[in-house]
């Protein structure tokens, strides 16, 4: 058998009566016993029903109140509250344990008035750390079939102030500002994607435009290399350059200075110059610090069609559009 255990608290004497006709309009056939204190009254009693008939009684008795179960922050009246409990030892009326025996306390409080949300008409978009600025403009609308009366959306979103030439999407009148304002931003959606997209296309531009002078000297240095052009390789070099080659990630050998760097460019150790380096298709490029690019070549060119095409890699160091340092990996 299930049984229900429902107590009901009332904080306010002056309701003892009206809680009493709640339970006789309710036809409970069971003994209610009311329980008088110093400040309050209780009402107890088992049911074998939930007996939510009852909560329907005290609503309509307290128009101004409704029931909640979780009481919001800060100090509300709670007029009364009712409880219901079941055992975990009840049963269905097959003898099987209740999955989810009823354990609720419900609180009768005043009904909080409606507020008015109010909401900034702008809205900041952002584009990576770029800021964007759009705005929502709401007008007065009506249904001229119906003379409901709503709220209309303006297409104009880019621009803090509007005009009596802006248009009026039509296709739907909210009912609410709030309504409108949270419907705006699928409308803008056309419009800051395209904007969003012109941001790209502009980033990728000022990327290029940046890559453009460091880019060329990787280039000139490595066709200044594969020309034999001391001139050329030495052009765009800071005053305390460094070249370092590695050979699996161990410094094999370093020239500090642009005369040490000169000494081995002109030695027969060197084996930077007429390499016949080709720069590969792909770059990686951290400015304004460093460019590393790989090459490939053949170590003998004159006998390339019976050697095996090699590889390495260098990274440039800049400072101040100078190149400070070049580190050859093999």
């Amino acid at each position: 058998m299930i049984e229900t255990q429902i107590s009901i608290l009332i904080n306010r004497k002056s309701d003892i009566q009206v809680i009493k006709d709640c339970i006789i309009g309710s036809n409970i056939q069971f003994p209610v016993y009311i329980c008088e204190y110093e400040e309050n009254f209780t009402a107890n009693f088992t049911s074998e029903y939930e007996e939510w008939e009852l909560d329907k009684e005290i609503l309509n008795s307290f128009p101004d109140y409704e029931f909640t179960e979780n009481l919001e922050k800060g100090r509300k009246e709670i007029r009364l509250q009712i409880s219901r409990h079941q055992s975990q030892l009840c049963t269905d009326g097959w003898g099987r344990p209740l999955e989810n025996p009823l354990n609720e306390t419900k609180y009768l409080v005043k009904k909080s008035k409606p507020k008015t949300t109010k909401f900034n008409p702008r809205i900041t978009v952002l584009f990576e750390e770029d800021e964007r600025n759009y705005y929502v403009h709401i007008v007065n609308g009506i249904n001229k079939s119906t003379n409901e009366k709503g709220f209309l959306l303006l297409n104009e979103f880019r621009n803090r102030d509007v005009n009596d030439e802006s248009e009026i999407f039509k296709d739907t009148l909210y009912k609410t500002p709030l309504e409108a304002f949270h419907y705006a931003q699928n409308k803008m959606e056309v419009i800051v994607d395209s904007d969003f997209e012109e941001y790209l296309k502009k980033k990728k531009k000022a990327i290029r435009k940046k890559q453009r002078i460091p880019r060329k000297k990787v280039r000139d240095f490595i066709n200044s290399c594969n020309r034999n052009d001391l001139d050329g390789i030495f052009e765009n070099l800071g005053e305390n350059f460094i070249f370092e080659k590695k050979v699996k990630w161990k410094t094999e050998s370093e020239f500090s200075g642009v005369e040490e760097f000169k000494e081995y460019i002109k030695s027969r150790d060197q084996d930077l110059c007429g390499m016949g380096f080709k720069i590969r298709t792909s770059w990686n490029i951290d400015l304004p610090f460093s460019i590393t690019i790989g090459v490939k070549y053949f170590p003998d060119e004159a006998k390339k069609d019976n050697m095996t095409l090699q590889y390495r890699q260098y990274i440039f160091e800049f400072k101040n559009e100078k190149i400070m340092r070049i580190t050859e990996e093999k």
